[in-house]
């Protein structure tokens, strides 16, 4: 089902500072792709062999193959708002975790990553079968989680209603919780290399993760087709389809992805490393 975003900004409370958007593209070579491909695919294999699995921050560029929109990419919510015009996607609740979401669960069974913490609002996260405890969720309420209250009925035609009150609202200035502050303390602890994926970095806290993983003499990989906010301060920056990539890189190490027969994408030929 396929319906205007204007829901989905309908869902975000107002926000603005919204950083830099509409960037211009990256498209990296297949060469180039690949070259990086091999010193990504390194940090995966240390970090198995080390037993300091990879840290992960996910955007909304790993949700663009489960037709939904980004924020800042050239189609992106914000972009096009900026436009006067509205991004598509599907609804929420139609929408079907992708290659990419299948790739990070793929990758995190077989142990290379643990803690991932996502920007998403759509909850495609939860959806494909990451643990909950392994879940660092910036943003929750747009998962339409339950509260916990029922509706108490329409109080303009007095019609009783039992329904279960599910919160819509995104509110960008929602605290981060003290447990995933302290998930994110440990997974600091643990971890020996930092991945971003389908995000600009725009957006703080989040968004200075490169900057905290320096300091602590941690290296980062960006995946996004454009700049990010941090595109100087990474070991490795790929600009190519974030799919791809993770599709490529549980071959290279030989991680099969459990793709399912309901993608709402289509699977990438993997890159040979």
């Amino acid at each position: 089902m396929k319906i205007m975003t204007s829901v989905y900004e309908s869902l975000l409370s107002d926000y603005p500072d919204k950083g830099v958007i509409g960037k211009p593209e990256i498209r990296d070579t297949e060469a180039e792709i690949i070259d990086k491909l091999r010193t990504l695919t390194a940090h995966f294999r240390n970090a198995k062999t080390t037993g300091k699995p990879i840290f992960v921050l996910i955007g909304a560029g790993v949700s663009t193959g489960s037709k939904l929109p980004d924020f800042r990419g050239k189609k992106g919510v914000w972009t096009l708002q900026a436009e006067g015009k509205q991004a598509e996607g599907v609804d929420f609740q139609v929408a079907r975790p992708g290659v990419s979401h299948k790739s990070i669960l793929a990758l995190h069974k077989a142990g290379y990553i643990k803690t991932i913490i996502t920007q998403n609002v759509d909850g495609l996260d939860r959806k494909v079968g990451i643990p909950v405890e392994d879940l660092v969720e910036i943003v929750m309420s747009v998962g339409l989680n339950p509260t916990g209250r029922n509706c108490e009925g329409n109080s303009k035609t007095g019609r009783p209603c039992r329904g279960k009150l599910r919160d819509a609202t995104l509110d960008w200035d929602t605290e981060i919780s003290e447990t995933h502050l302290d998930k994110i303390k440990k997974a600091w602890k643990q971890t020996s290399h930092l991945l971003c994926v389908g995000t600009s970095l725009e957006i703080i806290p989040m968004g200075s993760l490169p900057l905290d993983a320096k300091t602590r003499g941690i290296k980062t990989t960006t995946i996004n087709y454009q700049e990010t906010a941090h595109e100087k301060r990474v070991e490795t920056a790929i600009h190519a389809d974030v799919k791809l990539v993770l599709y490529s890189l549980c071959n290279a190490l030989g991680v099969e992805v459990d793709l399912g027969d309901d993608l709402p994408d289509d699977v990438p030929v993997p890159l040979k490393i």
